[in-house]
């Protein structure tokens, strides 16, 4: 009994132990059942999210094309527009070369036909200042001769004063053509009087008349009166530049004359000399300088003899100095 009872618990422990192995491997099935769901699950998901990530990566791939192609036809165009802007500015460029060329060409035409037309009218201005001396050259001017002291008739006043002041003869005829004051507006100063022009009708009369009233020293009215031959404006102004240089040499007691057109002629011991004109050079700040050939002139200041003297005049000071061998400069410095 007791055999059939130990077996019998012998028999129920087999079976339970073949049942708790069952269960055993029922659950290990069971859990590698859910491993593999979870493992399952999870690739899942995993490919879910790689393939949600490539999707979103082919969208962002995408839109970089399309921002990389819409730049490219943006920077496409900018180049097109970049370039063809160049190629006009190349055209302009070209044009504006030509145009240069062709002003420049023109600019030394007009510059050549410029200076020919300058040189064309100093000639002419020459030519005219020569014909209007020439045309003057019979007139006769007379200064310091109050107003109103030729009275109705100017040319018979002139004909009995130049005869009487210069001892001419009464029967003589001085073939005074026109005789008339200057121009200009009666001077309100009584003591200031405008200068007579008398015309002769013959030139050797008019030399004769002058060289006779160069000749002797004629007061009239308590004024010394002057003669002098009748120059164009040009020539005058030319004459004017003499007028300091003049009064200095009368100062100095030196003999001088002033030939036409504008020249100045000096006397020295050994001869007289003319001036000539000495174009002005850039280390030259004088405004003008008058050169004679001439022996070197000593000019005594205080107890000794120098060879520059300066002598202020209104125009600045006036510096009479050697120039070279054998050569006396005048020149003005301001």
């Amino acid at each position: 009994m007791r055999r059939v009872t130990r077996f019998q618990a012998t028999k129920d422990d087999s079976d339970t132990r073949e049942v708790t192995a069952e269960d055993t491997e029922d659950s290990e099935a069971n859990m590698e059942n859910q491993l593999e769901l979870a493992e399952a699950t999870e690739e899942l998901t995993t490919a879910k999210a790689i393939m949600c990530l490539s999707n979103k990566m082919t969208e962002m791939k995408d839109e970089i094309k399309q921002e990389l192609a819409h730049f490219k036809t943006e920077i496409n165009q900018k180049l097109l527009n970049i370039t063809t802007d160049i190629r006009n500015q190349g055209t302009r460029l070209a044009e504006s070369e030509q145009r240069f060329g062709e002003l420049e060409s023109a600019n030394k035409d007009l510059r050549d036909a410029l200076l020919h037309s300058i040189k064309q009218q100093k000639t002419l201005m020459t030519k005219m200042t020569d014909l209007e001396g020439r045309s003057r050259r019979n007139n006769l001017r007379v200064y310091n001769i109050s107003e109103n002291a030729e009275g109705s008739s100017m040319s018979s006043f002139m004909d009995t004063f130049l005869k009487r002041e210069l001892s001419l003869r009464e029967e003589e005829d001085l073939q005074i053509q026109r005789a008339h004051r200057s121009l200009g507006p009666k001077p309100q100063d009584k003591h200031a009087a405008r200068s007579i022009l008398v015309n002769f009708q013959r030139f050797d009369m008019k030399d004769k008349v002058l060289r006779a009233a160069w000749a002797k020293k004629i007061i009239f009215d308590g004024k010394v009166i002057t003669f002098a031959n009748d120059m164009p404006t040009e020539i005058n102004n030319k004459m004017k530049e003499y007028k300091d240089i003049k009064k200095s040499l009368k100062e100095a007691k030196i003999r001088f004359q002033t030939p036409y057109p504008a020249k100045l002629r000096v006397h020295w011991e050994d001869g007289p000399a003319c001036t000539r004109q000495r174009k002005r050079r850039r280390r030259t700040r004088g405004r003008g300088a008058f050169l004679w050939r001439s022996p070197a002139l000593q000019i005594r200041t205080g107890s000794r003899y120098s060879l520059e003297i300066r002598i202020g005049t209104r125009l600045g000071t006036l510096i009479l100095s050697e120039y070279g061998k054998d050569c006396v400069c005048f020149r003005m410095t301001s």
